[in-house]
């Protein structure tokens, strides 16, 4: 089909200058993607100042969403900058009261959207089936897998729901009623005897229902072509999928707090059993998409209190430490004796700000802690370097080691710029 707009639109450069100006904020103005980006826009507009068949507009906006698929933009970015660019336009169009040109320009916006959206709901899907192969792969991979081992059936009927879009394929849908599919099954069977926490099991219900009902407002589209429904759809499901994954990996987590050996002087995990509950842990993100903190804490001075007050308080502070940290963490997190007055804090599906405030809760509480001996009142603080881990890649045994190297390093500078501080990039 013909269009022409060019009464409207005949070398705006205004145009253009205010869109990139208003609408690409995200973008470094002085980078090259964003002059290649803007070299899009450009030819977008070009389009326009002239007569043009709409199968070449259609071919600019692709390129377009290529080359933002390239900068791992997300849907929304594109989105957002496509409706923004259509608004402007229309309100230029809309100051001759031409309405006929402007119900051609909506219908043609809308063949865009949904171009746009195909380019990306087909590079997200095979993403998607890229990373849920990673995430099976790194379930089977655990060591104990106690709840988790439940996720795997769940991540198969995400996958399954991919290939069914991908394909359009009807026949191969995954099961739609939310207790009747595997995960389901269990989680309304055997789950509600085992989980004991009623809220985070009443959480994972919600989440799974969630998920199904997002399902089946896809299965309502696939054949449609509505690609923008599609696409933002998959992406709730895969959000409600992770989520569920880390609601059971919290559970898992304080399952294994109860099971693993303590150190009989603090309370703490034994640090022979660091190794496991390190690579639980970073193959339960990864499954999960999730990131972690590991922290290193070494306690201030710590032989000025056994050498003036005695082992008996040196061992009194330890614990002390200890159900400090315990005050300050969840369930699901973990503390390490790793040697001497070296702790380890492990925290579970928590990013390095949110990890920076317990920690720092910690090293305050600590602080403001303190001891009766012999009628003496003994003080001490701790110094914290802090790690945030985002697993991308399969498991290696190497990958503790160059972990705790990192960490250590982060407590030195906390050590050596005054102590009594969580140190972090």
């Amino acid at each position: 089909m013909l269009y022409n707009f060019s009464q409207f639109f005949k070398d705006d450069e205004l145009l253009l200058d205010e869109f990139l100006d208003k609408y690409t904020a995200h973008l470094d103005k002085n980078s090259d993607c964003c002059d290649i980006l803007k070299g899009h826009y450009i030819n977008i507009l070009n389009i326009f100042s002239a007569p043009f068949e709409g199968q070449d507009i259609l071919k600019r906006f692709e390129n377009l969403a290529k080359y933002q698929i390239l900068l791992e933009h997300p849907y929304i970015i594109i989105t957002n900058e496509i409706y923004c660019l259509q608004s402007l336009m229309m309100q230029k169009m809309a100051s001759t009261h031409s309405n006929t040109n402007l119900l051609q320009f909506l219908s043609l916006f809308s063949e865009v959207n949904n171009r746009v959206a195909k380019i990306y709901l087909r590079e997200y899907i095979q993403k998607l089936l890229s990373i849920n192969n990673i995430r099976i792969n790194s379930i089977s991979d655990l060591i104990d897998r106690n709840f988790i081992k439940h996720y795997e059936s769940h991540l198969i009927w995400l996958t399954n729901l991919a290939l069914s879009i991908k394909n359009e394929k009807l026949t191969t849908y995954p099961e739609l009623d939310c207790t009747k599919c595997d995960f389901g099954k269990w989680l309304y069977g055997e789950a509600k005897s085992i989980i004991q926490n009623n809220s985070k099991l009443k959480t994972i219900e919600t989440l799974h229902k969630s998920l199904h009902l997002f399902g089946k407002k896809i299965y309502e589209n696939i054949l449609s072509e509505s690609y923008p429904v599609l696409v933002t759809y998959l992406e709730k499901c895969e959000l409600f999928s992770l989520s569920i994954g880390t609601e059971l990996a919290l559970v898992d987590n304080i399952l294994m707090n109860q099971r693993v050996t303590k150190d009989s002087l603090t309370g703490a995990m034994n640090r022979n059993g660091l190794k496991n509950v390190f690579e639980s842990q970073y193959e339960l993100s990864l499954a999960t998409n999730n990131s972690f903190v590991i922290a290193m804490c070494d306690l201030d001075f710590f032989k000025d209190v056994n050498d003036t007050h005695g082992h008996v308080a040196g061992d009194l502070m330890l614990k002390m430490f200890v159900d400090t940290v315990k005050k300050y963490i969840r369930n699901s997190d973990i503390i390490i004796r790793y040697g001497g007055e070296e702790f380890i804090v492990m925290l579970p599906a928590i990013t390095k700000a949110k990890g920076y405030e317990v920690l720092e809760k910690i090293r305050k509480g600590f602080e403001e802690s303190s001891l009766r001996v012999d009628e003496k009142e003994i003080k001490a603080t701790v110094s914290i370097g802090l790690l945030e881990i985002k697993p991308t890649n399969y498991y290696a045994q190497k990958f503790l080691n160059e972990y705790l190297n990192i960490v250590d390093k982060k407590l030195y500078i906390a050590k050596n710029t005054g102590r009594n501080r969580v140190e972090m990039d």
